[in-house]
C-alpha cells in the first residue's frame, strides 16, 4: 500500500520535471526535490501571513507584496515543465526567497522576525541549485544582508505588530524551515553517500586498470624475448637439421639397395626423422611471424589452374603414402584471382598433409570451384578425406596453436598441432576463411574460401 502511495506520489512530481533534466538520477532527484520544497514550502508561509493579516489592523502594500512573494513559489513547478530548464528558475527562487525574508524580517519584527530563519533557508536554496556559483549565491546574500543593515541603521525597525505576539508564529516558522532545510540536507547526504561509494569504484577500477597495464607490459616483455629467442633458435635448429636431411640423401643416393638393404632402411629413418623434425620446427617458429603481423603478403594475379596442377603434383606422393587414392578436381573457369600464391600452396599443403597423414587405405580429394556470391565471386577449395574424423567436442578447439585432437591421435601421428592454425591465420590475412565438418570414424572436409579479387579497401590503396 505504502510502495503503491509513493508510486502515484512520484508520479505526479514527475509530471512537472521535464526529459531533459532526466538524463541521470542526481539531475532527476534534483528536480523532484524542486518540485516537492515549492510546492509545499509555501505552506509555512500561510501560517506567517494568517497570522500577520489577524494581527495587522491595516494590510498595507508591504503584506501583499509579501503575500505575492510567496504565492510565486508555486507558480515554479509549472514554469519548470515548460520552460525545460532549472537553472534560472534555482536563481529567482533564490533571490525571491532572500529578498522575502529580508524584506518581512525588516518590517515585522527585526531580528525576531518570524521569517528571519528563512534567510538561511535561502542561502542553503542557493549553494543546493547553484553550487557552481558560489560567488553569485554570496553576492546576492551579501547584498541583501547589506541593504537590512542600512535600512536599520538609518530608519531602524518599524513596529507594525508588538514583539510579544510575534512569539508563537515564530517558533512555527523556525519549525518550518528546519523542515524545509531537512529535506535537502538528506537528499545531499544520499548525494554524498553515492559519490563516495562512486569515487571508491573508480579507485578500484583505477588500481585495477594499472595492474592490467603492468601485466600487459609484463606480457609484451615476454612476448618480445620470445621472439628473439625463436629468431635465433630458427639458425641453430635448422642448420644441423639440414645438414642431417642432406647427408642422408647423399648417403641414400650412393648405397647399393640390393647389397645393404639394413642400411639403406636405417638411412631412410635417419632421413624421414629429421624431415620431420625439420617441419615440426618449422611450425614452431613460422608461428611468431604470424602473430606479430611480421608476414608479407604479395598479391598478385595467378592462373589458379596453374597453381593447383604443381600443388596437387607435390602432393600426390604425399597423400599416397598410406595406401591412399588421391582425387582432384578443378571446375570449369577458375580463371585469374589476386593473391599471394605462396600463402595458397601453403594452406592446401597443409590441409592435404594433414589428410594423407590420417587417412589409410582411403581416399583424399581435393575439390575447386568458382562461385558467385552477393559480395563477389569466391573460390571454394575442399580437402576431403576419408580418415579418423575428429571428436565433435573437438571441432572449436580445433584451429587453437598447439591443438591435438586427441591424445592417442598425437601419439600415433606425432605433429605439432600448429598446421590448422597457421592455415587459418594465412587463410584469414588473404581475407579469407577455413570451415570444417567433420565425423569421427567417417573423415573431414576442411573448405577454404578465398575472394577472387582484392577487397574494397586494398583495391584503393
Amino acid at each position: 500500500m505504502l510502495n503503491h502511495v509513493s508510486e502515484r506520489l512520484l508520479k505526479i512530481i514527475d509530471w512537472f520535471v521535464p526529459a531533459e533534466l532526466r538524463v541521470s538520477t542526481a539531475n532527476l532527484w534534483q528536480a523532484r526535490i524542486f518540485v516537492i520544497s515549492h510546492l509545499l514550502g509555501p505552506l509555512s508561509a500561510i501560517a506567517i501571513l494568517g497570522y500577520l493579516y489577524r494581527a495587522l489592523q491595516v494590510h498595507d502594500i508591504v503584506f501583499w507584496t509579501i503575500s505575492a512573494l510567496c504565492g510565486a513559489f508555486w507558480l515554479l513547478p509549472f514554469g519548470l515543465r515548460f520552460s525545460r530548464t532549472l537553472t534560472w528558475l534555482a536563481l529567482f527562487s533564490f533571490c525571491d526567497l532572500t529578498f522575502t525574508s529580508v524584506f518581512g524580517s525588516y518590517f515585522y519584527g527585526g531580528t525576531s522576525s518570524p521569517f528571519l530563519p528563512w534567510c538561511l533557508a535561502a542561502l542553503l536554496i542557493g549553494f543546493f541549485y547553484l553550487g557552481e556559483r558560489p560567488f553569485l549565491v554570496l553576492g546576492i546574500f551579501t547584498a541583501h544582508l547589506v541593504g537590512l543593515c542600512l535600512a536599520y541603521y538609518f530608519n531602524g525597525f518599524p513596529e507594525l505588530v508588538p514583539l510579544g505576539e510575534l512569539s508563537t508564529v515564530g517558533v512555527i516558522s523556525v519549525l518550518c524551515a528546519t523542515l524545509y532545510t531537512s529535506m535537502m540536507a538528506i537528499y545531499y547526504a544520499y548525494v554524498t553517500t553515492a559519490q563516495s561509494a562512486l569515487r571508491q569504484e573508480i579507485e578500484k577500477r583505477l588500481l585495477t586498470a594499472a595492474k592490467l597495464q603492468k601485466a600487459k607490459l609484463e606480457a609484451e616483455r615476454a612476448n618480445e624475448a620470445k621472439a628473439v629467442f625463436l629468431a635465433k633458435m630458427n639458425h641453430q635448429l635448422r642448420t644441423p637439421l639440414n645438414a642431417i636431411i642432406g647427408y642422408s640423401e647423399i648417403l641414400l643416393e650412393d648405397i647399393d639397395p640390393d647389397a645393404n638393404a639394413e642400411n639403406e632402411a636405417d638411412l631412410k629413418t635417419i632421413h624421414n626423422a629429421g624431415r620431420h623434425l625439420l617441419s615440426l620446427v618449422s611450425d614452431v617458429l613460422y608461428m611468431p611471424k604470424i602473430e606479430s603481423a611480421n608476414i608479407e603478403i604479395s598479391r598478385r594475379s595467378i592462373d589458379l589452374a596453374a597453381c593447383l596442377d604443381e600443388v596437387a603434383s607435390t602432393c600426390r606422393n604425399l597423400v599416397c603414402q598410406n595406401g591412399n587414392e588421391f582425387v582432384f578436381e578443378k571446375g570449369p573457369h577458375l580463371g585469374v584471382i589476386d593473391t599471394d600464391e605462396t600463402r595458397v600452396r601453403q594452406i592446401l599443403i597443409n590441409l592435404l598433409g594433414n589428410a594423407g597423414k590420417f587417412t589409410e587405405n582411403g581416399t583424399v580429394a581435393l575439390r575447386v570451384s568458382r562461385v558467385a556470391t552477393p559480395a563477389g565471386d569466391q573460390i571454394v577449395m575442399e580437402v576431403e578425406d576419408t580418415g579418423i574424423g575428429i571428436p565433435q567436442e573437438a571441432l572449436s578447439g580445433l584451429f587453437t596453436d598447439f591443438h591435438q585432437a586427441n591424445v592417442s591421435s598425437s601419439k600415433s601421428y606425432g605433429g605439432s598441432g600448429l598446421g590448422l592454425a597457421v592455415s587459418l591465420k594465412l587463410a584469414r590475412l588473404l581475407d579469407g576463411d577455413i570451415q570444417v565438418q567433420s565425423e569421427q570414424g567417417r573423415g573431414s572436409t576442411f573448405t577454404v574460401r578465398l575472394p577472387v579479387g582484392l577487397p574494397p579497401v586494398a583495391a584503393a590503396a
